[in-house]
């Protein structure tokens, strides 16, 4: 497949377009700390949903567990902590915090037997709720039978585990929760038929009602039994133990968790169950796949598939996305986060799942009344891997990270925002559209942000020096590979919080470990459709931001619009390059002026030559470098990929 070396000839129209605010984030804060020292290290952030604390689990002040600490006073408290000196001290295997809307309530795991009454299988680890209003916090034990605060018994190893981040309800009274033993969960007493492994579970503290939420479904009638899954509900594997979970709306009312046994809790098409228990039986992991079920609906409420649909499990997904891997189904990968994230109202669920090679970013929508191919989003994908040859790399660049897994990600309350981990530096899928550089160099792996209705995608974690600056390992610390995880959104979704490796996010990060960080929206929040007439201020209004910010995405036809944001009236120039060229040579270059400061739109139409190309499902990829000059600042310039695809859109008529 040739490029050719004809020049690509470019019509380029400006047109000034309503402005949507993407966001702008400040500084990013080191928050693991307290007024004298800073956290040996810090993982698994939980903010609360006020902005107000944040929880974490790590070691400071020679205490190792879970910490709560206040934002506004910077006061550091354990949650349940033990010595950092003693493995074996009570508490210090205080694991996984999830934090309720308020910072009042903190979920997380342990083995210690915290409430020493109720909770009497010592060696086994359970669920509790630290009510953080006491001073020492009261500890209320979750994992406990139904209609009592005895614990759960479990025979053999293992227990009763929650989910970082995701487990608790607003209000700090629900919690959902797995069990990873044979339990009495079900059946009241383990001298009688037990309760197999593997269930999900969510408990209300305040009447103490124990909700078995992973039921089986009767292959006859339809209905669900209320009995528990047999083999498990959900993967069991010590090799993975990110896949092990369930995530618990804000409001109570819905569980999702990565489903195993899937013939046992959902209906499957014709073949599908063969097909899958066939590829069960040699595959070195079980079929999984993301699953969804309303509680607030009563009992007789259904599970549902979240990706799943008839004639595959994977059907109704886009054309980007069309393969599946019987022996590993959804997901099926060590060191990936595989539970899926709930916006507050359990209707938006964002989950990581690899039907092709890489993991990859899908957001789903459980309304009623939508096909899968309506309903499931993929946000980010993978550029196709080309060989080295100079006439085959004309869509990717051997130096730059073009695949690669998404280890983690979070959900905002509203379901708008979505933020993921990966140290991929190239995102074609075009919207949304990435309006911040990738990093300069390689790294480590960075967090970014998707917001859906501004259609926008933007790197969160820089190093302090410059937007162009990688998120860096301490010099000789052997963490390369990792970086930005457990993002987790407060303040309405203009806070995140997240933990990293990376020594060069804020200055003075000495202790060669993790940190728990923030990063603040400073944009200007939406109004709220309201018209007022204001006097006019007392003071000449600030100048505006000296930044160049850049978007594109396909159109139907095969041609690009590009956004060039710019501050003020001046200049634009856009200098089109095929990336995987031997020279680098540039295809394409046209100006614009802009009249005013704001958003300036450029149509690049693809030339006859390669229209061919652009109707494949790759499409043409190329570099377009932007550079923009204009009174009363510095040059700016910006780099943006473009993609250069033909499609259709699905569901719209032709004009």
């Amino acid at each position: 497949m040739r490029a050719g070396r004809a020049a690509l000839p470019a019509l380029i129209a400006a047109l000034f377009v309503p402005a949507t605010a993407a966001a702008d984030f400040g500084p990013i804060q080191l928050v693991s700390k307290s007024a004298t020292e800073q956290a040996a290290t810090a993982t698994a952030t939980a903010i609360s949903a006020d902005g107000r604390y944040l929880a974490f689990q790590g070691a400071i002040g020679g205490l190792k567990g879970v910490f709560r600490k206040d934002l506004e006073t910077g006061a550091v408290e354990p949650v349940a902590a033990g010595s950092a000196y003693d493995p074996k001290a009570p508490a210090a295997d205080a694991a996984a915090p999830s934090i309720s809307a308020a910072g009042r309530y903190v979920s997380f795991t342990t083995k210690t037997a915290l409430d020493p009454v109720d909770d009497a299988q010592v060696a086994s680890a359970d669920v509790y709720v630290a009510d953080m209003s006491a001073s020492p916090p009261a500890y209320e034990l979750a994992s406990a039978l139904d209609g009592s605060s005895q614990g759960l018994a479990y025979s053999g190893s293992g227990g009763s585990v929650a989910s970082g981040r995701v487990a608790l309800s607003a209000d700090g009274r629900r919690v959902a929760f797995c069990t990873t033993a044979s339990s009495d969960l079900a059946s009241g007493s383990i001298e009688e038929t037990s309760t197999p492994a593997g269930q999900v579970v969510v408990r209300d503290l305040d009447t103490r009602e124990t909700t078995l939420v992973s039921a089986e479904r009767d292959p006859e009638s339809g209905a669900m039994t209320g009995l528990p899954v047999q083999g498990g509900a959900i993967v069991q594997k010590a090799q993975l133990p990110l896949l092990q979970g369930a995530a618990l709306s804000a409001d109570g009312t819905t569980v999702a968790w990565l489903g195993a046994n899937v013939h046992r809790q959902v209906p499957l098409a014709p073949g599908e169950a063969t097909a899958i228990a066939g590829e069960n039986s040699s595959s070195p992991f079980p079929y999984d796949e993301p699953l969804w079920r309303r509680i607030a609906d009563g009992p007789e409420a259904p599970t549902r598939r979240v990706v799943g649909g008839e004639g595959s499990p994977f059907a109704g997904l886009t054309e980007r996305n069309t393969e599946f891997n019987a022996a590993e189904g959804w997901l099926g990968i060590a060191g990936i986060e595989g539970v899926p994230q709930l916006s507050a109202d359990g209707w938006t669920v964002a989950l990581i799942g690899n039907p092709t090679n890489a993991t990859n970013v899908f957001v789903a929508d459980m309304h009623g009344g939508l096909s899968r191919a309506e309903a499931v989003r993929q946000l980010t994908a993978e550029v196709p891997f080309r060989p080295a040859e100079p006439e085959k790399t004309i869509n990717q660049e051997p130096y730059v990270p073009l695949n690669g897994h998404v280890y983690q990600l979070g959900v905002s309350a509203n379901g708008r925002e979505i933020a993921f981990a990966t140290a991929r530096q190239k995102f074609p899928l075009a919207p949304p559209n990435l309006v911040s550089s990738p990093p300069g160099s390689l790294g480590l792996v960075e967090l970014y942000l998707v917001d859906l209705e501004d259609e926008a995608l933007l790197r969160v974690t820089q190093g302090h020096g410059g937007p162009g600056e990688p998120s860096l390992a301490p010099t000789g610390s052997g963490l390369a590979g990792n970086g930005a995880g457990s993002p987790s959104f407060g303040a309405g979704g203009r806070l995140i919080a997240f933990s990293s490796t990376a020594s060069n996010l804020v200055e003075g990060d000495g202790n060669e470990a993790a940190d728990a960080f923030l990063a603040e929206d400073l944009s200007e929040p939406p109004g709220d459709g309201g018209a007022s007439i204001s006097p006019p201020p007392a003071t000449p209004s600030p100048a505006p931001r000296w930044s160049l910010a850049l978007s594109a995405f396909s159109l139907p036809g095969g041609n690009v619009r590009l956004v060039a944001t710019v501050p003020a009236p001046g200049a634009l120039r856009a200098h089109v390059a095929l990336p995987g060229s031997a020279r680098r040579r540039g295809v394409a270059s046209t100006s614009a002026e802009a009249g005013a400061g704001g958003p300036v739109a450029l149509t690049l139409r693809l030339p006859r030559r390669y229209r061919r190309l652009a109707r494949t499902r790759e499409g043409v990829y190329a570099m377009a470098r932007v550079s923009f000059r204009g009174a009363g600042g510095r040059p700016l310039h910006g780099d943006l990929e473009v993609r250069f695809h033909a499609h259709r859109r699905e569901g719209r008529s032709k004009p």
